[in-house]
């Protein structure tokens, strides 16, 4: 696990060694152990170690002598012992024992196909200086990031993390305004855009090729929605989940330094934590966090989980101080409107301390099996609306538990039977965010509306043969995943140098769970029904049937904790100056936060303060430095 950077002409690079040392530098919490620059007349590569497999031999960039090809990797590859053994038997000589070295070699034999071969979380440069091509590429799911740009002389410039990017000269810093737009009705910005206009990603299972007649990018991979729905039976689907999520399990905990896992209570983590349990000889290190004001406490669950299976579990409470606020939207480099966040970082910075630098985790487990309650929401609405009385309508009170009679319930179909619909499947189209259209300033808005055409196309291209829900989850993979779950995960664990791994993200398991009919995934209103199935004698009872709690602290606990910061971030003036909000509206807000009034406004609050941090560290910033 490691970060990269690097920059590319074709028609040749100025000698810039404090440049890319710089660049490297602003990536040392990804890799702390070891820095290796690299180049020539035309590349420069660099590359930031958090040594995890063959630690004695795994440093890079790695440079195969006979072609003088040179790789930066970051990421594992799961199954690179057996891909070695295929390469030495084609010939292929090795140095180490690291899975960097075989990918180089497998993309020196197979060139980009090679990837269709790889399991694991990557992403990647290869520098070819016999055909002058600079190759990129990036994990199926998303779990590694990759970001570049393209400046006006033809130079690529690419890394780990945007404020790397930012250490070279001449890239600007402009907001964003489409990807605020898009945060405030999804929750999160869409790849291949940033909160930085002019920065991209690339975008999962997709490569990118720089040579002299310029750059292109293509896809390598995609969920088989066109394939038939698998006809086994409920008890073949469960049993087929266990054993996919074994062997991925199996297969992440190829390490050459301890590996931990994270244990909320929940069944995904419980899941994770369990098998991990059953495949080690040695007892397994756990960590929760418990929240003291959320209104809910797991650690009853988490402990029961832990004793279930012999696990060394710890435990902290969630606290921060707040000269570490910054460090949120430093490190996640966009800002957010939820706080899922800040356990996250902790939990990595806890993990860290206790002498882990792998943790496993249950991430992406909701978001392909249907954990979510608008996925409820979204199958709610649909009966509803195939015979809209006020009997089918009363179900929503399953998801709002606020709603206290039929007529309420009607009340509620008819205004969410409202909402616009950019596509029926869109699992967020009845989470509308509150308060936008007061939030946003006249003047942010007139720069918003020349370009608002160009979200008409935003949406990935959903095959419409699969039911609403698999048409559901399809966009839950290629939009929230990327863009939130996983990007939360990596950079809140490579904040304090921790590799995360998912064993939900197993393209295979993931492909397997696409193969199954929808209503296996839930059943009724009941989530992720298929785990729980599958599950069921292996965990507590307690937990294969629990609910899914939110994993983040409350809205107006973080507000109340950090209400003279908040107050000093969003000043009128302030508000005023950096022209996104309107002041009026967040002096209102934070005065009605202040009186304790019945409307909750801390969330609204949070996004932001959030966004002005974001301004600060990198759009105001006059220097590339940092938290």
């Amino acid at each position: 696990m490691c970060g990269i950077a690097g920059f590319f002409n074709p028609s040749g690079i100025s000698s810039q060694s404090n440049v890319l040392t710089s660049m490297a530098q602003a990536l040392a919490h990804r890799g702390p152990d070891h820095q290796g620059l690299f180049q020539d007349r035309c590349c420069a590569l660099a590359y930031r170690r958090l040594s995890v497999i063959d630690l004695a031999g795994g440093n890079q960039p790695v440079i195969h002598e006979p072609s003088g090809a040179v790789l930066v990797f970051n990421g594992e590859i799961y199954n690179y012992q057996p891909l070695r053994a295929e390469l030495a038997s084609l010939g292929h000589v090795f140095r180490t024992h690291s899975d960097s070295e075989v990918l180089l070699a497998a993309y020196l034999q197979w060139g980009d196909t090679c990837l269709r071969r790889l399991v694991g979380m990557f992403a990647f440069a290869i520098w070819n200086p016999r055909e002058q091509t600079l190759f990129l590429a990036r994990d199926r799911m998303g779990k590694k990031p990759l970001f570049y740009t393209l400046l006006p002389d033809g130079t690529l410039v690419f890394a780990s993390e945007i404020k790397s990017i930012l250490h070279f000269p001449g890239v600007p810093r402009r907001m964003n305004p489409l990807a605020m737009d898009r945060m405030l009705d999804y929750g999160f910005n869409l790849a291949p855009d940033t909160f930085l206009q002019g920065i991209h990603q690339v975008l999962p299972a997709h490569t990118l090729l720089a040579g002299r007649n310029g750059q292109r990018t293509a896809p390598y991979w995609d969920i088989p929605m066109e394939s038939p729905v698998s006809t086994i039976s409920e008890d073949e689907a469960a049993e087929g989940l266990r054993h996919h999520l074994v062997e991925a399990v199996r297969d992440r905990l190829v390490a050459d330094v301890p590996v931990a896992s994270y244990l909320s209570g929940g069944i995904d983590s419980s899941s994770v934590t369990g098998l991990y349990a059953h495949l080690s000889s040695a007892p397994v290190h756990t960590l929760s966090i418990a929240f003291e004001d959320a209104g809910y406490d797991e650690r009853h669950f988490a402990r029961l989980v832990s004793s279930s299976f012999g696990t060394s579990h710890h435990e902290f409470l969630c606290s921060i101080a707040e000269g570490e606020i910054e460090k949120l939207v430093w490190h996640l480099e966009s800002p957010l409107v939820t706080l899922l966040n800040l356990p996250l970082y902790l939990l990595s910075r806890q993990i860290r301390d206790m002498g882990f630098k792998v943790v496993l985790s249950g991430d992406g487990a909701d978001e392909i099996l249907g954990g979510y309650d608008y996925f409820k929401l979204l199958k709610l609405m649909s009966f509803i609306g195939r015979n809209e009385t006020v009997g089918r309508a009363n179900l929503l009170r399953r998801v709002f538990p606020g709603i206290s009679t039929p007529q309420q319930a009607w009340m509620q179909y008819a205004m969410l039977k409202g909402y616009p619909a950019a596509h029926p499947a869109l699992p967020y189209r009845f989470q509308a965010f509150q308060f936008k259209n007061q939030l946003m300033s006249e003047s942010f808005v007139n720069r918003l509306l020349p370009i608002i055409g160009e979200r008409d196309e935003e949406l990935p291209v959903v095959p419409g043969s699969r039911s609403l829900m698999d048409q559901a989850l399809y966009l839950e993979t290629k939009m929230r995943l990327p863009n939130l779950t996983l990007a939360l995960a990596d950079t809140m664990s490579m904040a304090n140098s921790v590799e995360l791994r998912s064993p939900f993200m197993d393209h295979r398991l993931v492909e397997y769970v696409f193969s199954l009919p929808s209503h296996f995934k839930m059943r009724g209103l009941n989530e992720k029904y298929l785990l729980k199935k599958s599950f069921r004698t292996f965990l507590p009872p307690a937990i294969s049937q629990r609910r899914k709690q939110p994993l983040a602290p409350p809205g107006k606990w973080f507000v109340r904790m950090f209400r003279d910061m908040i107050g000093d971030v969003l000043s009128s003036a302030t508000v005023r100056d950096k022209g996104y909000f309107r002041p009026e509206f967040t002096d209102h807000m934070l005065a009605e936060f202040d009186t304790d009034s019945s409307m909750d406004y801390s969330g609204v609050i949070i996004v932001a303060f959030f966004v002005h941090l974001f301004d600060d560290l990198f759009v105001s910033a006059k220097t590339p430095g940092g938290c």
